[in-house]
């Protein structure tokens, strides 16, 4: 039995140091992600109460991680090394105890196919490898149902098992609101294994939980009344009726290779499956029943109230996920699980590596590859006043890079999300420059048209997570880069007449397959109107209207007087879209229409009117969604 349980916990090392290679993989490069430079912006106070109050307040999480991140900043700085090792080591930490919950529920073998995909699955990675509140989180819960199993179900430690609870309990609590709400439902569900041994202890640990909690009641309270991350204001959607399908994708990798793995192992499970099935079943039901009951009160909650599912905040019953799927399989032998840990780890690492290409997208992260980008162009163009640069970074994150690498440019900072977007005022801005490059960090897509009036020929390109980074010339350089086209043409409509008048207030409409014009949804399409006004007050609007059947899926407009910088002649409104933000796949015969609308019923001349699609960034949501 030894012999067995050694080569049970040889496996186990190996996981964990192929889950460590992975999680510290070019550690020293490692760059921020906007959430984690917003949470060290919000670091900069003069006390704990005026951290509390201004910084972690306002946050939207319990505010335990930004308390924590203030003291450790304050003692070891900010470096990206630094400000990580905790949560990498919390994220392997994890590993060990979801392994030391699933062999106690379960088997050594059920254990060790948990690990084993913990160990590799981009999910936990990437979640590891984030200074914010989510593998925290998940350790915490792990370890507060390890305490909590052994108080209910064990006959020894009664008393440390019980402490443990409470104090992981309040982690939970102070660490995120949906690490509460599993805080919660593990409260609840001990509730009905109560006995005359344990009952009186349990009662009382709920109630410290709740005691200790109360402080910071008024702090929760105050989060919840600013709502979730949608509505009007936000930027989270409410959820498709797949998305827990598009959940389980994303954590399988969106790879048929690891679907078919998942799949062997469930055979295998049923197959081998274990004697002491019935004696298990209640930790069976416990663990799916978490999941299931927090996706359902996030999921009901995002489409009645306001959105707030996301991967991030299905993370924490995630590990219970994974040993529900492989609950049923017995112990076997030490060859065979080593033969399966092999090709959990092989299988995932390849798919890691090459599907998902964690690693080529996570550390090129927006801010750092802008300022860096930045910093390359001027030193190939050999003078910064040559360069005029607009990067779209918080003047905070800015500063951050400045002084990592000891070396500062100057930047605009035009921001259309503080002043919203203004085609016509960012017009006049590009025609006031006098450089003889135009340096833009993830600009709005109409804005890259603008540019290229003035500064038609690209110079540089990268493209990452969440961002495309652009030099564009007044001159040919020798080097000039060219966007992939992928359909180009121009289209009529006035019917040829190229007038609109006081008798037409809808011109006649363009209309094709949405898939004869972009193949992929990875691209931007762009219409391009040039028109000419002679009354002041005409503002035609170019239009475009995706469709689905006669039913509208998507409505846009690039209104006349938003680009009306040439009041004697002609001026050119454009209307981007990128096709990433459209389900293509997700509609059998999605049509556009292209039309111009002449609000007002003015006399106008459309001069010309084009429709372009070029490559964009694959690697725009990368680390979320599917790379094709």
């Amino acid at each position: 039995m030894n012999s067995k349980l050694s080569k049970d916990n040889l496996l186990l090392i190996a996981i964990l140091l192929i889950a460590a290679i992975l999680r510290f993989w070019n550690f020293a490069n490692m760059p921020y992600m906007h959430d984690e430079l917003s949470a060290l912006s919000r670091t900069h106070f003069n006390s704990l109460s005026e951290l509390i109050t201004n910084g972690a307040r306002t946050d939207g999480h319990p505010i335990f991680i930004q308390v924590f991140l203030y003291y450790w900043t304050m003692l070891f700085g900010e470096n990206e090394m630094v400000v990580k090792l905790p949560f990498i080591l919390c994220g392997l930490a994890s590993i060990y105890v979801a392994y030391k919950i699933a062999a106690r529920w379960f088997n050594t073998s059920v254990a060790l196919m948990v690990a084993s995909f913990m160990a590799i699955m981009q999910y936990m990675i990437t979640y590891s490898e984030v200074a914010r509140p989510y593998m925290t989180g998940v350790l915490f819960s792990l370890l507060m149902v390890w305490y909590w199993s052994r108080y209910l179900f064990d006959e020894e430690k009664k008393t440390k098992s019980l402490i443990g609870y409470v104090v992981f309990s309040m982690l939970c609590c102070y660490t995120h609101h949906f690490a509460t709400l599993l805080a919660m439902l593990v409260g609840i569900t001990g509730l009905f294994f109560l006995n005359k041994n344990v009952w009186k202890g349990y009662l009382i640990a709920i109630v410290s939980i709740i005691v200790l909690y109360l402080p910071h009641i008024s702090i929760t309270l105050y989060q919840f009344s600013k709502g979730g991350l949608g509505g009007n204001d936000g930027w989270l959607g409410k959820p498709d009726v797949n998305w827990l399908l598009m959940y389980f994708q994303y954590t399988f990798h969106y790879s048929y290779i690891m679907y078919g793995l998942l799949f062997i192992l469930l055979l295998i499970s049923f197959i081998k499956y274990s004697e002491k099935i019935r004696e298990t079943q209640k930790f069976r039901i416990i663990s799916a029943a978490w999941f299931l009951v927090v996706f359902f009160i996030e999921y009901y909650y995002s489409l009645k109230v306001n959105p707030i599912i996301q991967f991030s905040t299905m993370i924490f019953v995630f590990p219970f996920l994974l040993m529900f799927l492989f609950s049923i399989m017995g112990e076997i032998s030490v060859a065979f699980k080593t033969t399966l840990v092999s090709l959990i780890l092989v299988i995932g690492i390849f798919s890691l590596v090459i599907t998902r290409k964690h690693f080529q997208i996570f550390y090129h992260q927006s801010y750092q590859d802008q300022v860096t980008n930045t910093y390359k162009v001027i030193d190939e163009i050999g003078d910064e006043k040559k360069v005029t640069v607009e990067l779209l970074i918080p003047p905070a994150y800015r500063e951050h890079y400045f002084k990592k690498y000891n070396r500062e440019f100057k930047s605009i900072y035009w921001n259309p999300f503080d002043n919203k977007i203004d085609t016509k005022a960012f017009r006049k801005f590009v025609n006031e420059q006098t450089t003889d490059y135009f340096v833009f960090g993830n600009p709005p897509l109409e804005y890259i048209q603008i540019i290229k009036e003035k500064y038609p020929y690209l110079f540089k390109k990268e493209d990452g997570f969440t961002y495309s980074f652009y030099c564009f010339a007044k001159q040919k350089p020798a080097n000039e880069l060219h966007e992939q086209v992928v359909s180009s043409k121009t289209i009529d409509l006035t019917n040829g007449t190229n007038k609109m008048d006081s008798t037409v207030e809808y011109g006649p409409a363009f209309s094709d397959r949405l898939k004869n014009i972009t193949n992929n949804r990875h691209n931007i399409l762009t219409i391009s109107a040039t028109v000419s006004c002679t009354d002041s007050l005409a503002n035609p609007t170019i239009v475009a209207d995706i469709q689905e059947d006669d039913n509208s899926l998507y409505w846009n407009g690039a209104d006349y007087q938003n680009y009306n910088t040439n009041a004697t002649g002609t001026n050119t409104m454009y209307l981007s879209k990128l096709m990433t933000d459209f389900n293509l796949k997700g509609y059998a015969r999605p049509q556009i229409k292209i039309y111009l609308w002449n609000r007002g019923k003015k006399n106008i001349v459309v001069e010309n009117v084009k429709l372009e699609v070029v490559k964009s960034n694959p690697f725009i949501y990368g680390l979320y969604e599917p790379l094709d």
